[in-house]
């Protein structure tokens, strides 16, 4: 078996979802950019820099718990198959150095996922983006018990990606510094890390009661779609207002997913228009916001380290 060269190892960057958090898993429209300021780089066990020799042992681990996971799916799970005997045989050849934080909304496991789909999947380039996702889904349910695939898709594409709620899926071009109005997204730590797992679990309990399924369907997946289509240029709409109310919206019915501490900024950006911020994934993390150039500076000065301005994907 032949071991990839070095150039032939790729860098996969983190994601973030612009819009259809939750509304993506009951067939809502969403928008993923790629975002290359977090990145899982896959690196050979000859290429262990001293100070990552704990992370290495540990992402060697990660493999091995994978590898047993992937081989014990049902036969038919995956559209290209994986090379059992290939990725056996280099359990110990590879590791990921991962930047991105665990728990944060912004894709880690994603990246993982995408990075193992590449290695060991000899024949996913010739499949359909649909068809790629499904594999990537089956792949991250190992850390979450149960994924979209979407997060894992735009880590391996390295594109934004639009969902339509008929479950297409299409990549397309997205620049987070030309957006109408001169708004801008940004990223602000709420420093505190959020599983995935539970807050999904507690979304679909949700769904179970009619008024909450009533206000996701009439009320919620209508603004992600309007959000995504001004995003796109295909409405002639203000997409700062669409934040604010999608903004309120989780305030009011996504509360378990917002860092209590980050209550009183997610309400003072609501009262003051000075920003506006929403769930940047499941929850907890990076929260994503919105706020207008002309207040770089002030909110520069105001959050520091923790404010990330995405500028582009």
């Amino acid at each position: 078996m032949k071991i990839r060269k070095m150039n032939q190892l790729r860098t996969y960057p983190s994601k973030i979802m612009l819009a259809g958090e939750y509304g993506v898993v009951v067939g809502g429209t969403a928008l993923t950019i790629p975002f290359h300021h977090f990145s899982a780089r896959v690196r050979t066990v000859e290429d262990i820099p001293p100070a990552k020799e704990q992370e290495a042992r540990q992402s060697l681990n990660y493999l091995q718990h994978l590898y047993r996971y992937i081989r014990n799916l049902p036969a038919g799970t995956f559209h290209a198959a994986p090379d059992l005997d290939h990725f056996a045989a280099h359990l110990q050849t590879y590791w990921l150095d991962v930047n991105i934080p665990v728990g944060y909304g912004l894709g880690s496991s994603g990246a993982v996922s995408a990075a193992i789909y590449d290695l060991f999947f000899p024949g996913a380039d010739s499949l359909g983006l649909l068809q790629k996702k499904e594999d990537l889904a089956a792949i991250e349910s190992y850390f979450h018990g149960r994924s979209s695939g979407l997060d894992a898709l735009t880590c391996r594409e390295g594109a934004a990606i639009h969902v339509y709620s008929d479950g297409s899926i299409e990549k397309v071009n997205f620049n987070p510094a030309e957006i109408r109005g001169g708004y801008r997204f940004f990223l602000l730590n709420s420093r505190e890390r959020f599983d995935t797992g539970p807050l999904v679990k507690h979304f679909l309990n949700q769904m179970k009661d009619p008024g909450f399924k009533h206000s996701i369907e009439d009320e919620y997946l209508r603004l992600n779609r309007k959000l995504v289509e001004a995003l796109q240029g295909e409405l002639e709409a203000d997409p700062a207002l669409l934040v604010k109310l999608l903004s309120d919206f989780q305030l009011r019915f996504f509360r378990r997913m917002i860092p209590e501490k980050m209550t009183d900024l997610w309400i003072e950006g609501l009262v003051s228009d000075a920003w506006y911020l929403k769930l940047n994934g499941s929850g907890g993390g990076y929260m994503l916001g919105m706020a207008h150039e002309s207040f770089r500076e002030s909110l520069a000065s105001r959050w520091g380290g923790d404010l990330l301005w995405i500028d582009r994907n």
